[in-house]
């Protein structure tokens, strides 16, 4: 698994976000406002959610691609 590195910062955002939720986190940060406390707990769900799934996401996609249809833009550009 290649992109073990992803996952492993998704599982470590998630569980910042966890603490977060729990109230745990003040303990180790002073936020100013609910509200900045809020913005960042949606904040790392978010990135949480999406480095996991760039982790089981697959790394390569061919988009292939037709000589006629290459002919054609290299034409259009000329």
């Amino acid at each position: 698994m290649k992109n073990v590195l992803y996952i492993i910062s998704g599982i470590f955002s998630l569980y910042l976000a966890y603490i977060t939720g729990t109230g745990e986190i003040l303990n180790y940060i002073n936020f100013a406002d609910p509200l900045n406390e809020m913005g960042f707990f949606i904040l790392l769900v978010m990135l949480g959610s999406g480095l996991i799934y760039c982790g089981f996401a697959k790394d390569e996609i061919e988009v292939g691609c037709s000589k006629e249809l290459d002919n054609e833009w290299y034409n259009e550009s000329i």
